[in-house]
């Protein structure tokens, strides 16, 4: 696979580059750097721009030269010096097996005869027995090589490796930064409107809006929202809904509902019909948010039930294994009771 060399960080990584370009230059860079940001919004790029410019054999002031032997071979995705380790095709974790294949990979000299980059991403995945296969590495490192970690949820990252590394805590980007780098991803063929709305589908990470465009998730995401609908005017019954996402697209439904609560609430606390953005969510504003009912116990219930999306979002991407089918009925049922409450309180004042 080639990757392309990688000349600019993101706009929003733009301030921490220049403090590892500084550490580069003064002679002061760790041995081994953990990266800490959310999920999908560039720590990877960020990773591989610095394993670039570290590995070239003329780098510019600021990124890898593009051109030289060690270069060309990244653009290749074939460069001997540069090792990836990542959870494997369906596995969440990291095995022993990746970390002894990394020992090995140490105890090989550099092919150019200068520097060798380790990228280990999703720290938080090294069960115990990977982690300590690691830390010997981590704690006596050959002077060649630089590690670089990568997690999302820097909590979950066992101390015992946090502490061998310094963290680089990268910011999340602004909504117009990633709307702009959104439209240049998507090469300018989304409409503004369409545009904004795959960001907050994406939950604000522009990454995964990227993603997202190029699957066609966000057609997806339309005709996810259609079923929805079906079930809140009473169409389509929350397990029937739940058998038919749970399978395969379980994120992507967790995805849709965080984006309909997120937008109820802030309808619900401002009022402010700009929010709802589209004629599906019209509805189910009209659907969920009955204005003769207790907009303060409404508020509560919505925010509620965000909190248990935002778990389940959690567990979904934990190697906890949850039952997927079990966890979606859950969520649509308390859904669903949202309609019936609203329903029983309308009838109640008549």
């Amino acid at each position: 696979m080639s990757n392309d060399i990688l000349q600019n960080p993101l706009t929003w990584h733009q301030a921490a580059w220049l403090n590892t370009i500084k550490q580069f230059r003064s002679g002061q860079m760790p041995h081994a750097y953990l990266l800490s940001a959310e999920a999908d919004t560039g720590k990877r790029l960020y990773a591989i721009m610095l394993a670039q410019f570290l590995l070239c054999c003329s780098p510019g002031p600021q990124a890898a030269c593009g051109s030289c032997p060690m270069c060309l071979l990244n653009k290749a995705g074939s460069n001997p010096d540069l090792l990836i380790v990542e959870p494997e095709d369906g596995s969440k974790i990291i095995k022993v097996e990746q970390i002894r294949d990394l020992k090995k990979f140490l105890e090989t000299s550099s092919h150019s005869f200068g520097k060798r980059v380790i990228i280990l991403d999703s720290a938080e995945n090294l069960g115990v027995s990977s982690a300590n296969a690691l830390l010997k590495g981590l704690e006596e490192p050959p002077a060649d090589v630089m590690f670089i970690l990568l997690t999302d949820r820097p909590k979950a990252v066992l101390a015992t490796i946090t502490s061998r590394c310094q963290v680089i805590s990268l910011p999340r980007p602004e909504r117009e930064q990633s709307l702009a780098w959104l439209r240049i991803a998507t090469n300018e063929a989304v409409t503004a409107s369409n545009l904004s709305l795959l960001l907050d589908f994406a939950q604000g990470r522009p990454l995964a809006g990227k993603a997202m465009y190029e699957s066609g998730t966000l057609e997806q995401q339309q005709e996810m929202g259609d079923a929805l609908l079906q079930l809140l005017e009473s169409r389509l019954h929350p397990c029937n809904l739940a058998s038919r996402y749970a399978k395969t697209q379980t994120g992507d439904m967790l995805r849709l509902l965080l984006y309909w609560l997120n937008v109820l609430c802030k309808y619900q606390l401002t009022g402010a019909e700009e929010h709802l953005k589209s004629d599906t969510m019209r509805r189910i504003s009209a659907t969920l948010l009955n204005p003769a009912y207790d907009r303060d116990a409404h508020t509560r219930a919505l925010f509620s039930l965000y909190n248990e999306v935002v778990v389940a979002q959690t567990q979904l991407g934990s190697t906890s294994n949850p039952n997927a089918q079990l966890m979606l009925e859950d969520l649509l049922m308390q859904l669903n009771r949202l309609v019936r409450m609203n329903s029983h309180n309308t009838s109640g004042l008549r």
